[in-house]
C-alpha cells in the first residue's frame, strides 16, 4: 500500500471516528488484540462499515494516545497527536495563521478541525491556547529539521575539505568549530596553502532547499567574514538535490549583496539569492 496515501487516510473524520468506536470498546475488552477488536467492532457497530476501520486499527495499534472519547477534545486531541507524530507538509503552514492556513487545506482536511470546534469566528481561550500549542510544536519540528539539515551540511563541507587538504598535501584534519562555538562567525576551519605556507580557512556552512536558491547571513557571520577577508569563504549547500550540489563563494563576491546601516538602523541579517553571486 502506497505509504503517503495511507498516511492522508489516518487524518480523516471516517479514520478518527473509527478510532473512537475501537477506543470505545478497547475499555470494555482491554484484552482484546487490535485484530480481535476490530471483529468485534464490525459485528456490533452499524456504522462501522462505513467508516476506515484500517486506518483506525492502525492508529489504535500504534499507541496512538488515549483520549476523552466524547465531543471536541477526543478530535482536538487526535489532530494534534496526528501533527506530533506524522509531521505532515501542510503543518507548516500552521505558522501562517489560522484561517489562512485552513483555507489552504482540502475540504475534507477543513471537516476535521471543524468537527474539533477550531474554527469558531470568535474561539474560546482553551481553542486559542490550542492553536498556540501546536504551533508551537510545528515550530520546534521545522527548528530541529533545519538543524539536522545544517549539521548534515556541515559534515559534508568537513568530508569536502578532507579530501582537498589530501590532495594539496595537507595532513591536519578540518575542525568541527561551529559544533562547540555557536558564536564563532564561522562553522569549519580548514587550511589552505599560500605562497608554500600553510594557512587558516575558515568556513561558513549554510545549507538550503528554497527555490530559488537562497541563503541567509547573519550580522555576526558577516562581521567576521569580512575582517577576516581572503581566508574565509563560503559553502552552500544544496541540499535537494541528490548528493547536494556545493556553492563556494568568496567574501569578495557576497560584500556587493551585503546592506549598510542607515542612521539608528542597524541589519540583523541579509537573504541572499546564490543566482546572483554565480
Amino acid at each position: 500500500m502506497n505509504g503517503v496515501k495511507f498516511k492522508e487516510r489516518l487524518f480523516s473524520l471516517s479514520c478518527f471516528e473509527g478510532l473512537r468506536i475501537l477506543r470505545y470498546h478497547s475499555q470494555a475488552y482491554p484484552d482484546l488484540s487490535t485484530a480481535r477488536l476490530l471483529e468485534l467492532v464490525m459485528k456490533v457497530e452499524a456504522d462501522a462499515s462505513s467508516l476506515d476501520m484500517e486506518a483506525a486499527a492502525h492508529l489504535h495499534h500504534n499507541d496512538f494516545p488515549e483520549c476523552l472519547l466524547d465531543g471536541e477534545l477526543f478530535y482536538q486531541t487526535c489532530i494534534k497527536e496526528f501533527v506530533i507524530t506524522y509531521r505532515p507538509i501542510w503543518a507548516k503552514s500552521m505558522r501562517q495563521g489560522r484561517i489562512r492556513f485552513v483555507e489552504s487545506l482540502s475540504r475534507d482536511h477543513q471537516d476535521v478541525f471543524a468537527a474539533a470546534g477550531l474554527l469558531q469566528s470568535s474561539p474560546s481561550m482553551e481553542v486559542v491556547s490550542w492553536w498556540d500549542d501546536i504551533v508551537g510544536h510545528v515550530r520546534l519540528a521545522i527548528d530541529t529539521e533545519k538543524l539536522l539539515q545544517a549539521r548534515e551540511a556541515e559534515k559534508l563541507t568537513i568530508k569536502h575539505e578532507e579530501q582537498r587538504l589530501n590532495k594539496i598535501g595537507i595532513s591536519k584534519t578540518p575542525e568541527w568549530t561551529g559544533l562547540d562555538d555557536n558564536f564563532a562567525g564561522y562553522d569549519i576551519l580548514s587550511y589552505d596553502k599560500k605562497n608554500g605556507n600553510e594557512i587558516n580557512k575558515m568556513i561558513e556552512v549554510k545549507s538550503t532547499v528554497a527555490s530559488p536558491l537562497r541563503f541567509y547571513l547573519s550580522r555576526n557571520e558577516w562581521d567576521i567574514a569580512s575582517s577576516v577577508g581572503d581566508a574565509y569563504c563560503f559553502h552552500i549547500w544544496d541540499m535537494s538535490t541528490m548528493p547536494p550540489t556545493l556553492y563556494e563563494f568568496t567574501v569578495a563576491q557576497v560584500s556587493p549583496h551585503i546592506p549598510g546601516d542607515k542612521k539608528t538602523g542597524k541589519w540583523r541579517s541579509v537573504e541572499i539569492p546564490i543566482g546572483a553571486l554565480k
